[in-house]
This record gives structure tokens, C-alpha cells and sequence, in this order.
């Protein structure tokens, strides 16, 4: 589930510590008050903030630490296969104690910034999928890269992203991963501001050890879904009224919902958006149908999880509870 990690601390020893880990190679940081340090292609990445006295660098404020868990576990390949809570736990474990940070020091470690996700497979080809998603709430998601026509971005807020993307394109045409499904679709969520990141109760790294931060990123996903506004221009009509039928057609095209968006009153698109997915019933409901699957695939990686006594980080038994399983599933 977790893709990304940015930690922060201000801890001199840390600091001291991480300035002669080995293995690591500078790399020129966009923002010239950092010093970097960089390895597997900057996929993990260690940024220290300089100090400097009378123009002369005296030190450093603060480090900030670039993750990335998935990868990792993956051996840096690609992150298109499923990634258990346990085993990002696992792997959070491994890369902290590889960078040389140990357990007491984790409550050191500031979250300052997450992605979070899930791939599912779906049934529509994933091109479609991705041309059919338009918005997260109103904000209009928007492709980036003209070369990668099938990566999707909106700014749903000023402190957070939603990404929707063919994964497995990406995997097979860039990442050379011919394992992972060529239709897989990847729903990701990033957090780049404390307040937002506290909602999932993870403020240092030691929530990221614990279940039930876990549930909430998965609640959090599916929380997200359901402000994307997904059409479906493979619907079937037949058994529609005229009136109907003349709506989703209308419906189907970006421009409908645009105007909506410029009209004063505040709850038109919503009604809107409720009534299309009302009259596309069934399989022709691609936006519960996707919801589904998250689902099943969220609990398949909730109810697999579980830690026994003596986690890495001694917290006890860690296991996840059937009441939040039932939760997510509304």
C-alpha cells in the first residue's frame, strides 16, 4: 500500500550518522541550500538541510529522508504487485535498519510526506479506464506528460494528489516487469502536509508500524474513489428510457460537466454526478464496479496481515481487526 516516504528529524546524531553512510552518491538537489545523496536511481534519498554562518556552511538543520517501500521490497524493479501491510511493515523495518537508525530513535523521524495506493485488475481495458476518469470531486485531473497519456494527476488540494495511471503499462513498456498484468490499474494518494498525514494517525515513524494505520489508509482510498467521477461510454443503453438514454449521452462528454462546474449553484454537479451513476445500473456502473474491487482487494490485504509477539519494534500482538474490515466495506 505504501509507496512513498518523506521523514524528517532534526536529530544531530541521525544527522552525523547518515553524513557517512556508505554506498551513496551525490546527486545536484533543485534547491541549492541541500546537500544530496542519492541511491537506486534517487529512489531512496537522503536531503540535508545546510546552515551556514557569514556565508561559510557550518552544518546542517535538519535530514529529510526519501523511501520508497514497495520498490524496495521488490528490489527496486517495479511496484506493480500487491504489498500486504506486513509486508511494508517488514520493509520500512529493513530499510530503516539498513540506513543504520534504530527502534528508540524512530519516535525522531517526522512524517512530512506519504503516498498510499492499491492495484487492482479490471475487466475494462485499462486505456478506457483511464480516458473515462475526469474528476476527483471538481477538480479536473489532468495528464501531465503527453508522452505518458495514460497517467492521470489532479491536485485534489493544495497539500494533496490523486494519481490514477495504467500500472501495468508503465511496468512492461518502462520498467521491464512483464510479470505484472499489462491491464493492471494503479489509485494512488499523496499527502505532503502534516494535518492531512495526522488524519491517518501517523505522525512519526513509529505509527508506520502499527495496524491500524494501515485500515485508515484503506479507508482513506476508498474515501477518495468516491469522489472521482468516472463515465462509461461502453455502457449498455437498451434498456433505458428515451430521456435517459439522451442524459448519459450527454453526460459522457467532459464539456457537460465542465458547465456544471460554472453554474452558481453549488450542488448541481453532485446531483448530477448522483443521478448518472443511479440510471447506469449494473456491470454499465463502472464507478461501483472499480469500488468493488478495491474493496476485495483491500480486505484480502488487511485479513492476511498479521504480526505476531516480537515485532521489530516490540509493540506486542498486531493484528487487524474484523469490526474495521466491515467498516471499509460500508
Amino acid at each position: 500500500m505504501m509507496d512513498h516516504i518523506k521523514l524528517s528529524t532534526e536529530s544531530q546524531t541521525i544527522i552525523s550518522r547518515l553524513l557517512d553512510v556508505q554506498s551513496f552518491e551525490h546527486y545536484q538537489h533543485r534547491n541549492n541550500n541541500y546537500m544530496g545523496l542519492c541511491k537506486y536511481g534517487k529512489l531512496m534519498r537522503l536531503d540535508f538541510r545546510k546552515v551556514f554562518e557569514n556565508g561559510k556552511l557550518i552544518g546542517f538543520h535538519h535530514l529529510e529522508i526519501s523511501i520508497s517501500p514497495h520498490y524496495h521490497f521488490n528490489n527496486y524493479k517495479h511496484n506493480g504487485n500487491d504489498f500486504t501491510p506486513e509486508n511494508c511493515i517488514k520493509t520500512i523495518f529493513d530499510i530503516l535498519t539498513y540506513l543504520g537508525i534504530e527502534p528508540y530513535e524512530y519516535d525522531l523521524l517526522k512524517i512530512v510526506n506519504i503516498e498510499f495506493g492499491i492495484n487492482i485488475i479490471p475487466e475494462i481495458d485499462i486505456k478506457n479506464l483511464i480516458n473515462y476518469i475526469l474528476y476527483s470531486k471538481k477538480t479536473s485531473f489532468i495528464v501531465p506528460n503527453s508522452e505518458i497519456p495514460y497517467f492521470k494527476i489532479t491536485d485534489a488540494t493544495k497539500y494533496k494528489q490523486i494519481k490514477a495511471y495504467a500500472k501495468g503499462l508503465h511496468c512492461h513498456g518502462v520498467l521491464n516487469a512483464p510479470e505484472i498484468d499489462a491491464n493492471t490499474f494503479r489509485f494512488e494518494v499523496k499527502s505532503k502536509k502534516s494535518a492531512n498525514i495526522k488524519k491517518y494517525g501517523i505522525n512519526t515513524a513509529i505509527d508506520l508500524f502499527k495496524p491500524e494505520t494501515y485500515q485508515k489508509l484503506g479507508q482513506g482510498i476508498i474515501i477518495e474513489w468516491e469522489h472521482i467521477l468516472l463515465i462509461n461510454k461502453e455502457s449498455d443503453l437498451s434498456s433505458l428510457t428515451t430521456a435517459e438514454v439522451e442524459f448519459i449521452q450527454k453526460a459522457n462528454k467532459k464539456d457537460f460537466w465542465y458547465q456544471l462546474i460554472t453554474e452558481k449553484h453549488r450542488n448541481t454537479f453532485g446531483e448530477n454526478k448522483e443521478k448518472y451513476y443511479k440510471i447506469l445500473k449494473g456491470k454499465s456502473n463502472l464507478h461501483t464496479k472499480i469500488k468493488g474491487q478495491i474493496i476485495d482487494k483491500l480486505i484480502d490485504l488487511l485479513e492476511c496481515a498479521y504480526f505476531p509477539q516480537g515485532n521489530p519494534i516490540n509493540k506486542g500482538n498486531l493484528s487487524f481487526e474484523n469490526t474495521i474490515l466491515k467498516e471499509i466495506n460500508g
